[in-house]
């Protein structure tokens, strides 16, 4: 087995964790060998710490919960402590820069990808009931195959499988507080259960999204309810992302044009954007509204953003919420509760009166995709084919659970 000295290692984690973000500051000069250096005196204790966190949950097995390992804090620690002597890294090789905006554009270029992780966490809450009259179905979560007398897949969903839009839906309204009577705009939930080995059973799972919809009177052939765009409609005004969209223009294109009121958002071209599978993670779905709907509204990011809410002079105005739950092992033989991530999006009563004045009563339908992954026999090969039209959507978004 090759060893690799400190330097090397150092030279490794950095280029792991750190290279986009510093790519996106423009690598100042000195300050990866400074970020380096500093990793480098650490190596073996950074190590030593990763191997005492490996011991400690290794008795999870599959359920091991997101974990911030020593070698992601690490990195993240000297790139700070470095950062704050950039300018004078920079200096002693010559060059000399304006202080103010070179450390704005490098703060916001070396942001910690954690920023969204955390606000994903400040807008989690415990799973609610609120969903369309159609999907209370599947508030039960996932039956496990052990479940006697429970078919799979569920027949109420079954029979929604191919359908992508429902006419004169009954408008969802959210009964918890704080958000009693506000409109829900979009829901996505998936559901799974894992294969077990002893004994070999198979897995189950289930995506659904539901999201209300402008319509023209021509069936929507979307594979999900939602727009995309990217979650800078959370953090930024939206004169600032669109600076060409006036209130009026809002309008025109809500009342004369067809599709989603929410957006399912990507974090694909935002600078160093967190792995979900690593450091603090990333919640899988992220909803938020179209930006017409924003500028109709007038709405604002909260300051500073600090969770997943737009807000008007009356206070809080369109939230979005985010729940997950995670397989427990207790040491039993019993099944486990299925895991569970799911998101929504809600709109304060009076502003969806305002904007449904502004897209007409007769024009909003209510978008729905269902996927289900069958039984799979115990040799792993699949039972039955997929039964949605959108599962290789689906599958090639979000991809299958993986133990």
């Amino acid at each position: 087995m090759t060893d690799y000295t400190p330097q090397e290692q150092a030279k490794a984690m950095t280029a792991d964790y750190l290279a986009e973000r510093l790519d996106a500051a423009g690598n100042p000069p000195g300050f990866r060998e400074a970020v380096e250096s500093r990793l480098a005196e650490r190596v073996e204790a950074i190590i030593e710490r990763d191997k005492a966190q490996t011991r400690h949950l290794r008795s999870r097995g599959p359920n091991t919960p997101p974990t911030y390992y020593a070698h992601e804090e690490a990195p993240e620690d000297a790139l700070q402590a470095a950062a704050a002597g950039a300018r004078t890294a920079m200096a002693m090789a010559g060059e000399m820069v304006e202080p103010i905006p070179f450390e704005r554009g490098a703060a916001q270029a070396l942001a910690a990808t954690a920023a969204w992780a955390i606000r994903s966490e400040a807008a989690r809450v415990p799973r609610p009931p609120t969903r369309p009259a159609n999907l209370h179905w599947s508030l039960p979560p996932v039956p496990w195959v052990e479940a006697e007398n429970v078919p799979w897949p569920p027949p109420e969903g079954t029979g929604l499988v191919g359908r992508h839009q429902l006419t004169d839906p009954e408008l969802t309204r959210c009964a918890e507080q704080p958000y009693a009577d506000w409109v829900q705009l979009g829901l996505m939930e998936r559901q799974n259960t894992f294969e077990s080995r002893h004994s070999k059973q198979p897995s189950r799972q289930m995506l659904l999204a539901a999201g209300l919809e402008t319509s023209n009177g021509q069936p929507t052939t979307r594979q999900l309810p939602f727009a995309d765009s990217r979650p800078t409609i959370w953090s930024r005004l939206h004169k600032e992302l669109l600076p060409s969209l006036t209130e009026e223009r809002a309008r025109e294109i809500l009342a004369t044009t067809a599709g989603p009121l929410a957006a399912l958002l990507w974090f694909s071209e935002e600078p160093g954007a967190p792995d979900p599978d690593r450091g603090a993670g990333l919640h899988p779905f992220l909803l938020g509204p179209r930006i017409e709907l924003v500028t109709l509204l007038g709405l604002r990011p909260e300051m500073p953003t600090m969770r997943l809410t737009l807000i008007d002079d009356n206070g809080p105005a369109l939230v979005c919420r985010q729940w997950r739950g995670f397989l427990i092992d207790d040491g039993n033989y019993e099944p486990l509760e299925p895991a569970l991530h799911g998101a929504d999006l809600l709109l304060r009563s009076d502003l969806y009166l305002k904007l449904q004045a502004t897209i007409g009563p007769d024009r909003v339908r209510l978008g729905i995709s269902l996927t289900f992954w069958p039984d799979r026999d115990p040799s792993g090969s699949a039972a039955t084919g997929l039964i949605d039209g959108a599962a290789e959507f689906a599958l090639d978004r979000f991809g299958p659970f993986e133990e």
